[in-house]
């Protein structure tokens, strides 16, 4: 079964001339803004193609360094090398690049434009890494709006408005949500020259889109793609249908991108999402809905006091300590109320303590 960087060694060759632009090159180009660039591609005058931007990433950090990185995106630099080896990528732009993370905002916020060879621009807005910082704003999502929506919709309009290309926007995980967010709530100009919207497994909004004019706008130009098993990009509301593709990854690890399955120019389609999903999603759902705005933001904060207790700052070097500082947070989560512990066990699960298990995300 095949994935993005196969894809890269089989049509790496074809310009977009050649062979238009299609929903895996999306899924490339989301991918690609989890790599650090900072100090490689500027923020406002200039810019750099994907090949410059690889050698200098690489003249900066060791291959040891980044077969090291622990997270979900640790293929990203592997995926950088792999573009700019290609006809196709290793001639686009990078320009624009923001990286931001703010501990007394909430905030962890990063985007990227890529000028591609058919003349349009590809917006990539960064999921979230594995800082807590990270986390904790992609559940805050659940209670209103975040710092990360306003600064991405600021973006879309300043960055739409230095040129008159065609745009296109996306993202993966909270990239997606606030892809959608940014090109419903951008300038009108630049709103009008989006060609499409992508979001690749994001989480969706704490309210119902079928009610604000600005999200029905943008309605009929969002691409939407979700794993069988997807947790995160099942979670809150959508005002589009998804496309659920096969992946090969278990459990929440099928919301690495780098999993993702294609053929061609396509994902691989799957019928529906899995059961365990499926009930997961309705459970979480289901119990937000019961929840007033002022008990999600106590369960937020339960849920971040045990994880600080760890002394951990990113999911990383949670599952580095292994056992150690458990006995802390074990304290702290039998302090909480016994439903509350019990759906912060469910997530742990879900979300830090589980290890990849498929060869793929061994990159």
């Amino acid at each position: 079964m095949a994935t993005i960087m196969d894809y890269l060694s089989w049509r790496g060759d074809l310009t977009f001339v050649q062979s238009p632009f299609n929903e895996i090159d999306n899924l490339i180009l989301s991918c690609l803004s989890y790599v650090e660039l900072d100090d490689i591609v500027p923020e406002r005058q200039g810019s750099a193609t994907i090949a410059e931007a690889s050698a200098d990433f690489y003249g900066r950090h060791s291959e040891e360094e980044i077969n090291g990185y622990r997270s979900f995106h640790r293929s990203a630099p592997l995926l950088l090398k792999a573009m700019a080896k290609t006809k196709r990528f290793g001639k686009a732009e990078l320009m624009h690049y923001v990286n931001k993370i703010s501990t007394r905002r909430e905030l962890q916020f990063s985007a990227v434009e890529i000028l591609l060879g058919d003349g349009t621009s590809y917006i990539a807005f960064r999921g979230t890494d594995d800082t807590f910082i990270g986390w904790r704003e992609d559940f805050n999502m659940s209670i209103g709006s975040v710092p990360s929506e306003h600064i991405a919709a600021e973006y879309l309009s300043q960055t739409g408005s230095f040129n008159r290309h065609m745009l296109r926007v996306g993202g993966h995980s909270k990239g997606g949500h606030l892809a959608l967010y940014a090109s419903a709530k951008c300038s009108a100009d630049v709103q009008r020259r989006i060609l499409n919207i992508y979001n690749n497994d994001g989480p969706g909004f704490f309210y119902n889109l079928s009610k604000d004019d600005d999200f029905k706008k943008i309605q009929p130009r969002i691409r939407r793609f979700i794993p069988e098993f997807s947790i995160v990009g099942m979670l809150m509301y959508h005002n589009k249908a998804p496309v659920i593709l096969q992946s090969a990854g278990s459990g929440i690890y099928q919301h690495n991108a780098f999993n993702w399955q294609l053929e061609g120019t396509r994902f691989l389609r799957s019928s529906s999402l899995s059961p365990a999903a499926e009930h997961f999603s309705e459970s979480m759902k289901t119990w937000l809905e019961q929840m007033s705005l002022s008990e999600r933001q106590v369960f937020i904060d339960d849920l971040f006091s045990v994880l600080d207790a760890s002394g951990a700052a990113t999911i990383s070097e949670f599952q580095a300590q292994g056992i150690r500082n458990m006995t802390a947070m074990i304290k702290q989560l039998n302090a909480l109320h016994p439903e509350t512990k019990e759906k912060i066990d469910l997530l742990f699960k879900l979300l830090v303590i589980q290890h990849p298990r498929s060869r793929l995300t061994e990159h």
